[in-house]
């Protein structure tokens, strides 16, 4: 009998201290169970049906979860706070990005409208200038006709300009095929179609007459006393006939050799002498 007690007792210690590890691991397990997935033994068994699993796949899953585990690197904690620094930038950087876009999209549409309001001014302007240049031409060269033509009508503001003259009996031919007078007529007919279209209190022209024969320069002359009475114009010449309808003259003479003298006259300050009887 007491052999059997004996052992009975060796068995009892046996059991206890199991129990006391079965109870540690338990508790191991319910901390390891809160520090990774944040949940306790009940609620992972309610989860997991382990009745429907044998033994032998717990382990082999539970092994085989380990080393997934340990596949994972360290967690970062910082993860959170990093995670809404880099989103506060994101939102900023496509909040300047989406006005930028706004911003390149207003330019263009203002580019626009500049582009179709120039070209609506330029083609009115040439329109003007054109029928002025056409009147011009007519005064100067007595007749004759003279156009003036984009080089480009698809493209208006980047077109170049083509002027075309056709003196009165002859054909139409380019503007390097003309004498000197009629290139100078023609481009004075130019010019003088532009300060038609926008006008200036002053205007000066230099030597404007020096490669016109009497007759052409006598067309010039007619059309100076036609339009002198809207601008005040300042000619620079050496041409007597140009200096004769002139109402004040300002010039530098040499009566003596040597000595240089400056002169002005105003000509509408001396009357006309009554005619002999």
């Amino acid at each position: 009998l007491g052999d059997v007690y004996k052992r009975q007792k060796e068995e009892r210690m046996q059991w206890e201290v199991k129990k006391a590890q079965k109870e540690r691991d338990l508790v191991n397990l319910e901390e390891s169970c809160w520090q990774e997935l944040k949940k306790t033994i009940q609620e992972v068994k309610s989860e997991i049906n382990l009745d429907s699993i044998p033994d032998e796949d717990i382990e082999s899953s539970l092994e085989e979860s380990k080393d997934n585990l340990q596949k994972f690197k360290a967690v970062n904690l910082m993860a959170e706070e990093e995670y809404e620094v880099q989103k506060n930038r994101f939102d900023f950087l496509t909040q300047q990005y989406d006005d930028l876009r706004q911003s390149i999209d207003s330019t263009k549409e203002a580019i626009r409208k500049i582009d179709l309001e120039s070209k609506t001014q330029f083609l009115n302007a040439l329109k003007e200038v054109n029928k002025n240049f056409m009147d011009v031409f007519s005064i100067l060269f007595e007749g004759g006709h003279a156009e003036i033509k984009l080089s480009e009508p698809g493209q208006p503001l980047e077109s170049g300009i083509e002027i075309v003259a056709q003196p009165p009996g002859k054909r139409v031919q380019s503007l390097t095929l003309l004498s000197g007078g009629e290139k100078t007529l023609t481009s004075l007919s130019f010019f003088f179609a532009l300060f038609r279209y926008k006008p200036t209190p002053f205007c000066i022209l230099d030597e404007v007459d020096a490669a016109l024969d009497e007759v052409n320069l006598g067309r010039f002359l007619n059309l100076m006393n036609k339009i002198k009475t809207h601008t005040q114009f300042i000619i620079i010449t050496h041409t007597k006939r140009t200096m004769s309808i002139a109402d004040v003259l300002f010039g530098v003479t040499m009566q003596m050799q040597g000595v240089s003298k400056k002169i002005s006259v105003r000509f509408d300050d001396y009357a006309e002498e009554p005619a002999a009887a």
